[in-house]
């Protein structure tokens, strides 16, 4: 998963404090998320699913689109 953290985080050009004030985070903890150091908890999945249109078992699995498709 901290891989595709890092690639969600970098197809929206931020920085980690950036994405980390957007989900809820201080940067270290991003850092740790990207690095493999920390598990994100489900609160902050939660929060990058909704913040960035993600799907969550993309995010979690590698399995499925990366976004969730938008219908009107």
């Amino acid at each position: 998963m901290n891989e595709r953290i890092k690639e969600i985080r970098l197809f929206f050009g931020l920085t980690q404090v950036e994405f980390g004030r957007k989900i809820g985070v201080k940067q270290s903890a991003v850092t740790g998320y990207e690095n493999g150091n920390r598990q994100p908890l489900d609160t902050v999945i939660a929060s990058i699913c909704r913040e960035f249109g993600v799907n969550e078992e993309w995010l979690r699995t590698g399995e499925g689109p990366q976004f969730v498709e938008v219908t009107r």
